[in-house]
């Protein structure tokens, strides 16, 4: 059983605000079961191709641009966490993974990172903050994924698999906590 549907009975995928409705009718233990899946696919393919810019904003994917805090905001918002969204994302990173996470880490090494996440449970989502960056680390299975509105370029909203990442191996610093529905 599908409980949280991204197309209409002809197959034609669900508008954003559309897909919010049907995640805003489930309850508190549906949203804790199901904030993977929503981070580790649902938010890379709404927002895939919405451009970062310093200043952006954007409530709605792919129109505007969106800076990486707000990114991260605006989607938990959008989920459902009780949050001040504006204020989170326009702090230092650490802020906003203090407010939301917990099982809280600090490394300086981009391999102890890894070393930590794929030593913990698999399908998990994690809010990290870099020197001057943030996102969502996702590990699904084996295979770790950063997920942000990346500014090399302005490319905007990618998921790329961690090992790639230019943004997150240009990092010298390395705060993640552990996200989870409450």
């Amino acid at each position: 059983m599908n409980l949280f549907p991204k197309a209409t009975p002809t197959g034609k995928r669900l508008e954003y605000k559309e897909f919010l409705e049907t995640i805003g009718k489930k309850d508190r233990s549906q949203k804790s079961t199901y904030l993977f899946r929503f981070i580790n696919n649902d938010v890379p393919q709404y927002w895939q191709g919405t451009t970062w810019s310093f200043a952006g904003t954007s409530r709605e994917p792919r129109k505007g641009s969106i800076a990486c805090g707000y990114f991260v905001t605006n989607t938990l918002s959008d989920y459902g966490f009780g949050l001040n969204r504006t204020f989170l994302a326009q702090q230092a990173s650490s802020v906003m993974i203090k407010k939301l996470c917990t099982d809280i880490r600090y490394f300086t090494k981009r391999q102890d990172l890894e070393k930590y996440i794929l030593g913990k449970k698999k399908n998990q989502v994690y809010i990290v903050g870099l020197d001057f960056h943030t996102g969502y680390i996702t590990r699904e299975n084996k295979d770790t994924y950063f997920i942000h509105s990346n500014y090399i370029r302005n490319e905007g909203v990618i998921k790329e698999p961690t090992k790639n990442s230019k943004a997150l191996n240009a990092s010298k610093t390395f705060m993640i906590g552990t996200l989870n529905y409450r």
